[in-house]
């Protein structure tokens, strides 16, 4: 071959190798053997808004965050001194002065053993950092909410077992089921929020739902009030069915709400009634059904909940305060 076609196909390589590089959605560079970079793609000054005189040599760490600075030093310099492949993910500042997490590779090249240059690569990895916070940040809730799920169930087998009576077994297992159908709702909205005209229909769907007045808006609540809303309703329909309106022929519940929403905290206002039915008094001693009834809300909610027996049928009214952002 002559010099002259020789010379063709190395400008025609350089220019490829050009085009090539500066096509690539990374940020790429070269750097000597000491690691002087002397090249970068067109994409690298895109993005940092910087001007090869100002990034020649070690002018790139002006475009590293200072935090992070010293600990890529430390390893790039580990790897030139070793000749090793270097990778590390680091934020670099862009031209709207952002830092960016992107992941840096960079290829020793050799020629007959010796290390002649490097060849690097930065990748904005943004999105999948994202993505690795938000994955994160849900198995921590799952593990707080499989956390406050054990905790309930623990609760409920204490007190469903406690006396072991002949139908605590059939108590522990309703109520079991009446937290799974909670979580059924919740994971159906992504554990968002629940409706609480669902969770009510919800409590009553194992008994005759003719004998309930339900009314009310449509109201989203979080994860948290939901679950100690679930048991309480759960209870109310459990105690009203055993010993309350229910127990009787022609009994009835109404179950209304409203959502006050001027307030600086919003607030649910919700009121089981029961009427139609036996007439009633105050129990002597109250069972695991009430003191849920009462306490649930109050501690998982910080709900104020009162429990009143008329000799018409029980009453429970319960004004539970609400987050703005459980409203959406």
């Amino acid at each position: 071959m002559s010099q002259l076609a020789a010379a063709r196909e190395s400008e025609i390589t350089y220019a490829q190798f050009k085009a090539l590089a500066n096509s690539m959605p990374n940020l790429a560079w070269m750097a000597r053997p000491d690691g002087w970079i002397f090249w970068y793609n067109d994409r690298w000054y895109q993005y940092t808004g910087t001007t090869p005189e100002e990034m020649a040599g070690w002018g790139w760490q002006s475009v590293h965050h200072p935090d992070v600075l010293p600990k890529m030093l430390e390893r790039w310099t580990y790897a030139l001194q070793h000749g090793e492949f270097f990778q590390m993910i680091f934020p670099l500042k862009g031209a709207d002065g952002l830092y960016r997490p992107f992941l840096t590779r960079v290829e020793p090249l050799r020629e007959n053993g010796a290390i002649v240059g490097w060849f690097g690569t930065n990748t904005d990895v943004t999105e999948q950092e994202r993505d690795r916070e938000r994955l994160q940040l849900l198995v921590n809730e799952l593990n707080h909410r499989v956390k406050n799920t054990l905790a309930t169930v623990h609760s409920i087998a204490m007190h469903s077992l406690r006396d072991l009576k002949p139908d605590s077994a059939q108590q522990f297992e309703k109520r079991l089921l009446a937290l799974a159908a909670l979580h059924d709702v919740l994971t159906r909205e992504n554990w968002t929020k629940a409706q609480v005209g669902e969770l009510v229909h919800m409590a009553i769907a194992p008994v005759d739902q003719e004998n309930f007045d339900v009314s009310g808006p449509p109201v989203g609540i979080c994860p948290r009030i939901a679950s100690a809303l679930a048991m309480t309703l759960h209870e109310l329909c459990a105690n009203a069915v055993m010993h309350g309106s229910l127990s009787a022929p022609g009994g009835r519940v109404a179950v209304d709400w409203r959502l006050d929403a001027q307030r600086r905290t919003p607030m649910l206002h919700l009121v089981w009634r029961e009427y139609g039915g036996r007439s009633v008094t105050p129990p002597l001693k109250k069972g695991f059904g009430l003191r849920l009834i009462e306490k649930t809300l109050a501690s998982d909610a910080g709900a104020r909940v009162a429990i009143e027996f008329p000799p018409e049928g029980l009453r429970c009214a319960m004004d539970i305060p609400l987050a703005v952002e459980v409203l959406k």
